[in-house]
C-alpha cells in the first residue's frame, strides 16, 4: 500500500515539477517526493522526524483544513521561515485520510494544477480506504488468535500458536509476556467513550513497542490484554516504562484514576502465553480488593498473594481467618495493632526495622505486640502461631477485611 500511496504522489510531482507530500490526519508524514524547489522548515522536520512540529502543526490546523471538502491555502508563516501552500484534504467516501501538500509560495498553484491534485488526493483516498479495511482485516483476526491463545482449552491455544506461527505473526520459539488492562466500573460508567479509548491506547501501545511483535485485544467489563513475543524482549525496566505509559495515558484519556495494569510473568514459546496472562489477570484481581500496590504491578511484586490469590476466596470457611487474629481485627479494625502485627510479621520479626517502618520507639512496638499475643492468644515467638498470623492477615485482605494499605516500607 505505501508502493501505491507513492505512485501517487511521485506521478503528481512529476505533472506539476513540484514537490508532494502526503500526512495522515495527524500530520505525520506518510509519503514524500523530491524536486528542484525550495523547501522550508516545516517540510524538512516532516521528513526527519516524520511529524511537523507542534506549534506550526497548530497553525495549518487552524485554517480549518480538517473540515475542509476543498484545497485550502495556507499563509505563509514569515517568523517561522514556513512558506505558503495548498493542502487538498485527502477523503473517501466523505471520510477524512490525511492531506496532500503542495508548497505554494512563489510560484501560485493554477487552477488546472489544483484540479490534478484533487484528482490525486482522491486517489490517495482510496488507497489509504483500503489500507484501512485491511488492517481492520487482519487486527480483528489477531485479535481472535490472541484470544484463543489465552483460552482455558488447551486444543484451541494450540491451534492458535500454530497459525500465529505459520503467518509469521508472532514467533512460535521467543519469549512471551502479557500485560493486563483494567478499568474501573465508575471510569466506565462516566465516559460513553471509555472502552473505545481502551482499544485506542491498546493499539497506540503495539505499534510503540516495535520492532517486538505485539498483539492487543479488548474484552467487555473494561478489560485489555496486550501480548508481546519476540526473540528478546524488552528489559523489566523499558517493559515497565512501557506500562506505565499505558496507564498513565489511559488514565488522562479517561480523567480517571481507575486504571490499573498487571505486567504478568515472562515465559517461553507460544504455547505458554496463557501462563503469562494467567499471571496478569492474578495481579488485576489482587490489586483491585488488597490497597498498598501502585496502579502498575509486576507478577513478582504479589509476594504470597501469587499462591492465595488461587484459593477459591468464595469458599473459604469463616474460620480460615483465626480466631484470635479475627478478634484482633474486630477489635482494633485497621488501627495501630493489626499495623504492627502485619509490619513486624512481613519484616520476619525483625524490631529495628518494623520500628523503622511504624515510626515508633522500641518500647512501643514491644507493648503492642505483648496486647497482640494478649488478644490473639498467639506468642510471636513461636514460628508456627507467626505463619498462621501472617497467612491469616494476608487472607483477611482478599477477603477485604482490611482496607488501609499497611506501613510503607
Amino acid at each position: 500500500m505505501q508502493d501505491e500511496l507513492r505512485a501517487v504522489a511521485e506521478g503528481l510531482a512529476a505533472r506539476l515539477h513540484r514537490a508532494v507530500a502526503i500526512d495522515d490526519p495527524h500530520i505525520r508524514l506518510l509519503v514524500h517526493t523530491s524536486h528542484d524547489e525550495n523547501v522550508d522548515e516545516h517540510r524538512v522536520h516532516s521528513v526527519l522526524r516524520r511529524q511537523g512540529s507542534p506549534d506550526l502543526v497548530e497553525y495549518v490546523l487552524s485554517h480549518g483544513i480538517a473540515a475542509a471538502e476543498a484545497p485550502v491555502r495556507i499563509p505563509a508563516l514569515k517568523a517561522r521561515r514556513m512558506l505558503g501552500r495548498v493542502c487538498v484534504p485527502v477523503r473517501c467516501d466523505l471520510r477524512l485520510f490525511g492531506y496532500l501538500w503542495l508548497i505554494d509560495d512563489g510560484d501560485p498553484v493554477t487552477d488546472d494544477e489544483l484540479r490534478l491534485a484533487v484528482e490525486a488526493a482522491a486517489a490517495a483516498g482510496q488507497v489509504l480506504h483500503r489500507q484501512q479495511l485491511i488492517g481492520d482485516l487482519r487486527e480483528s483476526r489477531g485479535r481472535e488468535l490472541l484470544r484463543d491463545l489465552v483460552s482455558e482449552d488447551a486444543s484451541i491455544r494450540t491451534h492458535a500458536a500454530a497459525e500465529l506461527a505459520r503467518k509469521d505473526t508472532l514467533p512460535a520459539d521467543g519469549d512471551v509476556v502479557v500485560v493486563g488492562v483494567r478499568v474501573g466500573e465508575a471510569a466506565l460508567a462516566g465516559l460513553d467513550g471509555a472502552a473505545t479509548e481502551l482499544d485506542f491506547a491498546l493499539q497506540r501501545a503495539v505499534r510503540h513497542v516495535t520492532p517486538v511483535p505485539a498483539l492487543a485485544m479488548t474484552r467487555s467489563g473494561g478489560h485489555g490484554t496486550l501480548l508481546l513475543a519476540g526473540t528478546k524482549l524488552p528489559s523489566p525496566q523499558a517493559l515497565r516504562a512501557q506500562a506505565q505509559d499505558l496507564q498513565s495515558s489511559l488514565a488522562k484519556a479517561l480523567g480517571s484514576n481507575e486504571v490499573r495494569v498487571g505486567v504478568g510473568p515472562a515465559v517461553r514459546g507460544l504455547l505458554a502465553a496463557h501462563r503469562s496472562h494467567v499471571g496478569a489477570q492474578d495481579v488485576l484481581r489482587v490489586t483491585e480488593v488488597v490497597p498498598g500496590f501502585g496502579p502498575v504491578v509486576g507478577y513478582e511484586e504479589l509476594g504470597i498473594y501469587r499462591l492465595l490469590v488461587h484459593l477459591p476466596i468464595e469458599q473459604l470457611p469463616v474460620d480460615a481467618v483465626p480466631a484470635g487474629l479475627r478478634a484482633l481485627i474486630d477489635g482494633d479494625g485497621d488501627g495501630p495493632l493489626v499495623e504492627t502485627l502485619e509490619t513486624y510479621l512481613d519484616e520476619a520479626g525483625d524490631a529495628r526495622a518494623s520500628v523503622a517502618r511504624l515510626h515508633v520507639h522500641r518500647g512501643s512496638l514491644y507493648y503492642r505486640i505483648s496486647r497482640i499475643e494478649e488478644i490473639t492468644g498467639m506468642s510471636l515467638g513461636n514460628g508456627g502461631d507467626r505463619l498462621v498470623l501472617h497467612l491469616g492477615l494476608k487472607l483477611a485482605r482478599l477477603l477485604g477485611l482490611l482496607v488501609s494499605p499497611p506501613a510503607s516500607p
